[in-house]
């Protein structure tokens, strides 16, 4: 019986508990929980019914799957301490962000795979958007895993190490930019006189529209913004002055620059 072992207890590590218990492809009795905030541990065994132990080398070593879901300040110490336990008939998984998979494999025995995954926040209810890379010794059955995974939390699609830094920067940052926008929306409709409850549900619910048309359109979204955009009409107007303020350049520059920052941060490894 395949079993997973859940390294960290956050948000993520959360959503993809639920995620798999949901699907209904695993048992709570599958997977254990093990965390050095024993509250959270506790809380999640409670929620869903699954193992704890604040034992890392034990669970390790009692898993088919390990899944690091720890801050990536926190991996080396996490590594040291179920290095010793880990078996190459093992997958270990890990969605720490910026920790290359050279780095875990240098705590882990020969010929032990590894796959980095970056996922974003969207997969706390379902409709994440992740990426993986896989390490010097897993293979193609390996990342068939990892789809069966993280389709319980969104999509997931491969790309080779080298890109992940990319990744972070587009997919992996990319909620915010978009909550940067509701932020911007709601204000102009406040200053507009609407009530701010108004002008937040309003936002809300276009952001939340037009994210569900894109998605299901197979069209681009260059066209789908065209069809909104009639001649000498008010989006017109708003859009000539986002292009004379330059906003998508500025936009492409954001998310270069969160890019180099990702690398930047991986060097530290």
């Amino acid at each position: 019986m395949k079993k997973l072992t859940l390294v960290g207890g956050g948000n993520m590590g959360e959503a993809l508990v639920a995620g798999l218990i949901r699907s209904g492809h695993w048992k709570p009795s599958q997977i254990t929980v093990c965390d050095i905030r024993h509250d959270q541990m506790a809380q999640l065994q409670l929620r869903y019914k699954i193992g704890a132990s604040a034992d890392s080398r034990w669970a390790a070593r009692e898993a088919n799957i390990i899944l690091l879901a720890v801050k990536p300040q926190h991996m080396a110490h996490v590594l040291k301490e179920i290095g010793p336990v880990v078996r190459t008939s093992q997958l270990v998984l890990s969605i720490a962000a910026g920790v290359p998979t050279s780095f875990i494999e240098k705590f882990l025995g020969r010929g032990v795979p590894v796959i980095r995954i970056m996922p974003n926040t969207p997969a706390l209810i379902g409709a994440g958007a992740a990426a993986m890379a896989r390490g010097r010794w897993a293979k193609a059955a390996h990342e068939k895993t990892v789809e069966s995974i993280f389709a319980t939390v969104g999509s997931v699609v491969t790309v080779t190490e080298k890109h992940m830094d990319a990744v972070t920067a587009l997919s992996g940052s990319g909620p915010a930019y978009l909550f940067y926008l509701a932020e911007a929306m709601q204000e102009a409709g406040s200053r507009m006189g609407l009530a701010s409850h108004v002008a937040d549900g309003l936002v809300r619910q276009t952001l939340k529209g037009a994210s569900l048309l894109l998605a299901q359109s197979h069209e681009e979204p260059k066209t789908l913004r065209q069809r909104v955009t009639s001649p000498g009409g008010t989006t017109e107007a708003a859009l000539k002055v986002l292009e004379q303020l330059r906003v998508k350049p500025a936009i492409t520059k954001a998310i270069g620059r969160a890019q180099r920052r990702a690398r930047e941060l991986a060097k530290t490894y």
